[in-house]
């Protein structure tokens, strides 16, 4: 049976050391977090805050193959198979079919900028090889902002796209991708935390956003699902000043330190970019406490 890729789907960081290395021996700690905190999928080695770009072809193999062990199937795994060479790609998605991924999400190429035709052979390639579903997840922080027009395109002809994944924060965007891709019946539309609510009232899907903001995200799913539309607004609001203003730096030096503070090894980014300010740990401490971030003792 295909994955129900739906509600909180949880992208599990990606653990180094001191030194950069990658610790595969504590990927199953980010995922018991990423659980704990609430979610209805994870994503291996897939978006720009697990620092896949940092990753090596090698490395993500690792990262998925540890990730779908530590899941060991309570919750749909999709696995992260973007890469600038299509062959590395078809290498990414043969390991995670042997692995047992549920489904595969994949960004448009990084680098040289790829035009919308090669975008589009790009996800045409990926269908030809693989039987699973395919998330096309359109992330401009790490690679090309793929206009509406090409969305909409490879929602229409390719047929193992039957996600997708649209990161910005564009209210007009998103508007026309739920009226033409998900409302048309191509393929299923997911969002970003800053439009959890308004996405779940349009088209009652979800989000893709990585713990510890998973935790809060997962509260507001919860209160729509059970009808209590004031209690989801209410908590919506907790994306209103995130980040803190002291740690606004970027999501994944954020979401480390939280995880972090959380008392999961994670580690900082991996170099060259750095971790937040102890002034910028404390902002993101305090607003884990208000919105109830477990901590793994």
């Amino acid at each position: 049976m295909p994955a129900d890729i739906t509600g909180i789907v949880a992208p599990v960081l990606t653990p180094f050391d001191d030194d950069g290395e990658l610790q595969p021996e504590h990927i199953a700690d980010s995922v018991e977090f990423t659980l704990e905190c609430g979610c209805h999928g994870v994503v291996a080695s897939g978006t720009g805050v697990q620092e896949t770009a940092a990753l090596s072809p090698e490395e993500r193999k690792t990262v998925i193959t540890e990730t779908i062990d530590a899941v060991d199937g309570d919750v749909p795994v999709l696995a992260g198979v973007s890469y600038p060479a299509q062959p590395v790609v078809t290498e990414l998605v043969e390991h995670a079919e042997s692995e047992g991924a549920d489904a595969l999400l994949a960004m448009p190429p990084w680098g040289v900028e790829p035009s919308s035709d090669a975008i589009i052979r790009y996800y045409t390639d990926i269908d030809a090889v693989t039987d699973l579903p395919i998330l096309m997840y359109n992330n401009p922080s790490v690679t090309v902002d793929m206009s509406k027009e090409t969305m909409v395109r490879i929602a229409k002809e390719v047929d193992g796209v039957e996600y997708v994944k649209e990161s910005s924060r564009d209210w007009a965007k998103l508007a026309y991708l739920f009226e033409t891709v998900h409302h048309a019946g191509h393929a299923d539309v997911l969002a970003t935390m800053d439009v959890l609510l308004p996405t779940l009232q349009v088209v009652d899907t979800g989000v893709i956003v990585p713990a510890p903001i998973s935790k809060p995200s997962m509260d507001v799913y919860e209160a729509f699902q059970d009808g209590e539309l004031e209690r989801a607004i209410e908590i919506q609001r907790a994306f209103g000043d995130f980040p803190p203003a002291a740690a606004d730096v970027g999501l994944t030096p954020v979401c480390k330190a939280g995880t972090e503070i959380a008392g999961v090894p994670v580690g900082s980014p991996r170099a060259p970019y750095g971790s937040l300010s102890q002034e910028g740990r404390d902002a993101v401490e305090a607003w884990m406490d208000e919105v109830g971030v477990p901590r793994m003792d």
